[in-house]
């Protein structure tokens, strides 16, 4: 039971949602917890132009973005054995790349769901998305390592920290430096090209869970789990400024930054827009205006903000944080929103839809419920 003391002794849960996910992750990720079996957590949801990737339980589905039909899905007949929970990875040379509670790394051909190949090398789980750039997959799992795969899933080089990382990582365009987040609340930036350290930042008083916003000039924004939004100095990791939430509410997923303002909810339910340059809060929204916790990252789309609640609901509001509408989707929301062809897609838990099509007036256009075999 050692990952679970030591995940005790880092965090000290106080948001009914943190709880019951921590609880199934926990569980599920413990050293003791024996044979695998089907977790309760929340979908990954991944797009392209044509589809939506959702992983979620025991499945892997691939839903057509015009009508919401499925096309395909992975395994064909499910397996207690296999759980997904990460956002899966459409790759530049036609893959799809996800990650099982099994340990394994899966790569499907996202026309028909059938397996390319596999990589089975980690220890624990997988719990963070991968990060496909520049020819190369870099999949962080729950044994403590960033590992770095080819596009045939041949191991180049692994990277280990000191604390589990359930976050994507992020990289400059160039790819010259590669950005991994870590449970042990640190952030790391590592060469992509052989693994090798360039800087650890210092101790940001909370564990990282988010995949951070990377500015192009060089500042990474990342939130943790003590309650505070920090910028990074993308060169050494040094902290150039820190915001604190209203009550020391948690930050699940990470920032998003747009036209120098980063946008960004957090586990008590507020939200709030900051200045990117100067950490300064421009305007916040406080719980009694929303719906719960706010657990994934926004979507910002021309003048518009897209973000939804742990209590099943979208919002749209305009950069100054006027509300503009809310609509009640139904179930719970922890998965971050995806837009494709105009579509804001929306995935469900405690629902019997797993996944719903809105445009951006708030009208659905259709829904996906799998269908049992």
């Amino acid at each position: 039971m050692a990952n679970y003391k030591n995940w005790q002794q880092r965090m000290k849960p106080k948001h009914n949602l943190f709880i019951l996910i921590f609880i199934t992750l926990a569980v599920t990720l413990s050293a003791c917890a024996g044979n695998v079996t089907t977790a309760s957590s929340w979908p990954g949801l991944a797009v392209d132009d044509q589809y939506a990737y959702v992983a979620y339980q025991t499945q892997v589905y691939a839903v057509d973005l015009v009508n919401g039909t499925e096309r395909w899905r992975y395994p064909a007949e499910p397996n207690n054995n296999i759980t997904f929970f990460a956002d899966p990875s459409p790759s530049e040379d036609g893959q799809l790349i996800v990650g099982g509670y099994d340990h394994v790394l899966y790569s499907l051909n996202p026309e028909n769901g059938v397996q390319n190949w596999n990589f089975a090398q980690a220890t624990n789980r997988y719990i963070a998305s991968q990060l496909v750039a520049d020819g190369n997959i870099f999949a962080p799992a729950a044994d403590e390592t960033l590992y770095a795969l080819d596009l045939n899933g041949d191991l180049q080089w692994k990277f280990s920290t000191e604390g589990e990382s359930w976050a994507k990582p992020v990289a400059d365009e160039n790819c010259k430096c590669l950005f991994l987040p870590s449970m042990d609340h640190s952030v790391y930036a590592i060469d992509p090209q052989n693994g090798t350290e360039k800087w650890r930042s210092p101790k940001l008083g909370g564990a990282v869970v988010g995949t951070p916003a990377y500015s192009e000039d060089g500042v990474l924004y990342v939130g943790t789990f003590g309650g505070k939004l920090y910028a990074l100095n993308g060169e050494n990791g040094s902290i150039l400024w820190e915001f604190p939430t209203a009550d020391g509410g948690w930050i699940w997923s990470g920032p998003t930054i747009s036209d120098g303002v980063l946008y960004f909810g957090d586990l008590s339910g507020y939200f709030y827009a900051v200045e990117a340059q100067s950490g300064s809060q421009l305007w916040q929204l406080p719980p009694e205006q929303l719906n719960g916790d706010i657990v994934g990252s926004p979507l910002v789309i021309d003048d518009s903000i897209f973000f939804t609640s742990e209590d099943g609901v979208l919002f749209k509001l305009d950069r100054t944080g006027k509300i503009l509408w809310n609509q009640v989707i139904g179930g719970k929301i922890y998965t971050s929103p995806k837009v494709a062809n105009d579509l804001l897609l929306i995935a469900l838990v405690e629902s019997d839809e797993l996944l719903v099509a809105m445009n951006q007036d708030g009208v659905r256009q259709w829904s996906f419920i799998p269908v049992e075999r």
